[in-house]
């Protein structure tokens, strides 16, 4: 499932020590550039805990490998390239575009911030940031999504949340970057040089686990202070799947 942060596909130990870590997409082109901002978030994400998983269970070494049923969009191979994956053919043993790893903070920032104007906008053009952050989070509250049950529509709750509430803290200095935490691998860094990390309190929120608490606090800690945790790796060796967390996928 291409949306499955919280899951590791396939782990193919090596003879050497090292591993093949693949992130699976079983998507087609057109689903991928459906909505590009969030393809892209979700494909950073799952390549950066693939990467986490590497440096925790083989000490960096192997190779995280994108296997997608068809070609990626090239926004899409652009992000994936970067984050460090090679793109492959969707069984994971063509390469068909090798990894070029590079920052992407920047790649991640304004993918952040087109989700969270595409949120806002399907609510009425008028409707402002906060309202529409506000709305969102009554919303998922109304509606709690199980993550093992529907996970493509869980994690695209989560990012949706995380992306309003990010742009909430634009005035405060706040940009995206990518940070070694699992599973979602991003935080705000405000110009006070404190880090928010919103998808914590967003996962608690969209799995029905909170009732109070909002992302739209003033609090850069805020986030923090909701129960997210690391996870650190995968269920199992072999050519098989597994959760980040350790749980069965």
């Amino acid at each position: 499932m291409w949306a499955r942060v919280d899951k590791i596909d396939r782990i193919r130990p090596q003879p050497d020590g090292s591993a093949i870590v693949l992130v699976e997409d079983e998507r087609n082109a057109a689903a991928m550039a459906r909505l590009p901002s969030l393809s892209t978030l979700i494909a950073i994400a799952r390549i950066l805990d693939a990467r986490r998983v590497l440096e925790l269970r083989y000490r960096g070494s192997g190779e995280v490998r994108y296997a997608a049923a068809s070609s990626p969009p090239m926004f899409l191979v652009d992000a994936i390239t970067r984050a460090g994956a090679h793109v492959t053919d969707g069984a994971g043993d063509r390469i068909r575009v090798p990894a070029a790893p590079a920052s992407v903070s920047s790649t991640i920032d304004l993918a952040f911030a087109e989700l969270a104007h595409h949120v806002r906008t399907s609510l009425g053009t008028a409707v402002t940031m906060p309202a529409a952050l506000h709305a969102t989070e009554e919303r998922r509250r109304k509606a709690p999504i199980d993550v093992d049950a529907k996970p493509a529509m869980y994690w695209t709750a989560v990012f949706e949340l995380t992306a309003l509430a990010g742009e909430l803290s634009r005035p405060r200095g706040g940009r995206w970057i990518d940070v070694p935490e699992m599973p979602v691998p991003f935080a705000i860094r405000l110009a006070s040089g404190d880090l928010a990390r919103p998808a914590r309190l967003a996962q608690r929120l969209v799995a029905g686990q909170e009732s109070v608490e909002s992302l739209a606090s003033d609090a850069p800690d805020k986030a923090d202070r909701a129960a997210g945790g690391a996870v650190s790796g995968d269920r199992g060796s072999g050519d098989q799947g597994g959760g980040a967390g350790g749980a069965p996928g």
